[in-house]
């Protein structure tokens, strides 16, 4: 190595250094970045689409409920569920025990109140949950894209000490337990690093369910 760069001048070094730098940054930013965006792009547009056919369909069970002693009335939001339910791929954004709920009550002549509530509840629960996510990008968004030059510059001054400061305590947390490990027997080493493992899958299972 030393041969190759053998009078060389040292400000090309630097410059072909921080070249190669720079470009495995942008390919590891590209690797990174760009499933991340095609990932949120998906679900929005599925969340959105969530919404609005959950919204639907329990907007017409609602009513089936005001008007269930409305033999009519109740037929007709029946029918509606029926339409909702089987066009245009629509059941794809239903879950399937609740898919199966609300097309057995919409095909039945009889109405069960209780199971038209608990569909009700269920679909209550979901709807909550999907628009809690859309709620908390909007949080997100309305705090570190502000008009005010100055508090959108301050937002993201926070953020990004935020930031240093997670990676700083990965990089020491990473450093303590490489220098932990070199410095033990084959079995501590063992037992951490299945430690890690499980840890990671755990905080993995975790992130899943959020």
């Amino acid at each position: 190595m030393e041969l190759i760069f053998a009078g060389a001048n040292p400000t090309i070094i630097v410059f072909l250094f921080t070249s190669l730098f720079a470009f495995l940054s942008w390919i590891v930013k590209g690797l990174i970045e760009k499933p991340i965006s095609e990932s949120k792009n998906t679900f929005n547009r599925f969340v959105e689409k969530r919404i609005e056919i959950l919204t639907q369909v329990n907007s017409h069970l609602k009513f089936i409920l005001y008007f269930i002693g409305d033999v009519d009335e109740c037929k007709s939001h029946k029918e509606k569920l029926q339409d909702i339910l089987l066009r245009d791929g629509k059941v794809a954004y239903i879950n399937k025990e609740d898919f199966e709920s609300v097309l057995k009550l919409s095909i039945d002549e009889e109405t069960d109140e209780a199971e038209l509530i608990r569909i009700i509840a269920s679909l209550d629960t979901d709807l909550y949950l999907q628009i809690s996510k859309i709620e908390d990008e909007i949080k997100f968004y309305k705090r570190f894209s502000n008009y005010n030059l100055l508090k959108r510059f301050v937002g993201l001054l926070i953020l990004s000490l935020q930031y240093i400061l997670i990676l700083t305590l990965l990089l020491f947390v990473l450093f303590s337990f490489v220098y932990f490990v070199i410095n033990n027997g084959w079995l501590i080493r063992s037992i951490i690093i299945l430690i890690i493992i499980v840890v990671i899958y755990g905080l993995s299972c975790w992130i899943d369910k959020q």
